[in-house]
């Protein structure tokens, strides 16, 4: 992909800040964004985990929450700032709405919407609250986006994924501009009590602060989170051709799949490594060149042993690692766009995040994770995701300057 497609603005709402800044600052901190549930009773529920990262919308949003999903009302609050954040005005006439698109993941969609409804009489705005696309589609109704609209919903991966599809519109030219990310909001009692019976959350329900632990030897599954990450990318040429300072590059990005099982991931995480290997081929790169891993990183005992397999395997020397979501929580098909946004920041402001509650190294982690915020000269980036279904992600962002 080389230079041709830039990152030109960010934003977030995530458990930790209503915005990407205040997000960034959050991390940096450490500050936590675990708490018990309040959105429902966990109790009444039948929840074993009674914890979750809850995030905030801004006080004000281009949208009517009475009739979208809260899934897309966070999108088009992240989308507001990230296109606010690249200077443009969706109102301007120099805003070419033809060439510009939209590409927003979520693994779920409106389930709390779903299950508000079950039994009650059904509302006309049912199906256009909770369809998975209604959050990219929101995003381009909101903003006159009237270029392509995607939307991948491929579990855990589908924030990076809908990131490398974004990318790859501008590089065969098909738009000048993409609002990218990813958006989730699956706080209920059928959404907390399915990932409770696959034993795939903490139950550290007295330390919620301290209950997401990636890769440290004491984790024992991730926090639930919500929340949405949203990048504006350009053409290299369009950024330049208006003035603008990239954040970072999108150096280029990989997929696979593991085929071997749903939830489980397979022996020596083949499938993750032959993703890491076409992203950073496909960037023109090789491994050494990267300075930074934002980890997947949930804190579930298989999976951070599957994900530090797979970084062993790619990298001679593996780089230093982050995992955000000790902080944010697991935020599902947002998350890898909260990290791409994150990263991005990163290398922007030349700051290795951290990851939080990083304690006890464990053998069959044995990857550098980064305790405490380090400055360095970040260059090149990875981004890693991976869903169930075994769909892996991974995109390479690169320093602009």
């Amino acid at each position: 992909m080389g230079a041709g497609v830039v990152v030109t603005g960010v934003g977030a709402v995530t458990p930790v800040g209503r915005s990407a800044p205040a997000t960034w600052d959050a991390l940096l901190d450490k500050r936590s964004g675990a708490s018990s549930i309040s959105r429902f009773d966990p109790d009444a529920a039948g929840c074993r985990s009674r914890i979750a990262c809850e995030a905030t919308l801004p006080e004000e949003t281009p949208v009517d929450s009475t009739k979208v999903g809260r899934y897309a009302e966070f999108a088009v609050a992240a989308a507001s700032e990230a296109i606010d954040d690249a200077g443009f005005d969706p109102r301007d006439p120099d805003w070419d709405a033809p060439r510009v698109g939209t590409s927003v993941g979520s693994a779920i969609g409106g389930l709390p919407e779903i299950e508000a409804t079950v039994g009650d009489r059904v509302s006309p705005r049912f199906v256009v609250t909770y369809l998975s696309n209604l959050a990219s589609s929101q995003v381009s109704i909101q903003f006159d986006a009237r270029g392509p609209n995607r939307a991948a919903s491929t579990a855990c991966a589908a924030g990076v994924h809908a990131v490398a599809d974004a990318a790859r519109e501008l590089r065969c030219g098909r738009a000048d501009v993409m609002v990218a990310g990813g958006s989730e909001a699956i706080l209920s009692p059928h959404g907390v009590r399915g990932f409770d019976a696959m034993r795939a959350l903490s139950t550290r329900n007295d330390d919620p602060e301290g209950a997401s632990r990636p890769f440290d030897a004491d984790r024992d599954g991730f926090v639930i989170g919500e929340g949405a990450g949203v990048l504006v990318l350009e053409t290299a040429a369009h950024a330049a051709e208006r003035g603008v300072d990239p954040i970072a590059r999108i150096a280029g990005f990989g997929r696979s799949a593991d085929a071997v099982h749903p939830t489980r991931p397979p022996e020596g995480a083949e499938g993750l490594r032959r993703c890491l290997e076409r992203a950073l081929d496909d960037a023109s790169l090789a491994p050494p060149a990267i300075d930074h891993v934002s980890a997947h990183g949930t804190s579930t005992p298989r999976g951070d042993e599957h994900e530090a397999t797979a970084l062993n395997r790619t990298f001679d020397e593996c780089p230093p690692v982050t995992a955000t979501k000790s902080l944010t929580g697991h935020t599902l098909g947002a998350s890898g766009a909260i990290e791409s946004v994150v990263t991005a920041l990163a290398i922007r402001e030349g700051t290795v995040p951290p990851t939080a509650n990083y304690r006890t190294p464990d053998p069959v982690c044995d990857v550098p994770v980064v305790a405490d915020p380090r400055d360095a000269e970040l260059e090149a980036a990875v981004n890693v995701a991976a869903g169930f279904g075994g769909t892996n992600g991974a995109v390479v962002l690169e320093a602009a300057r």
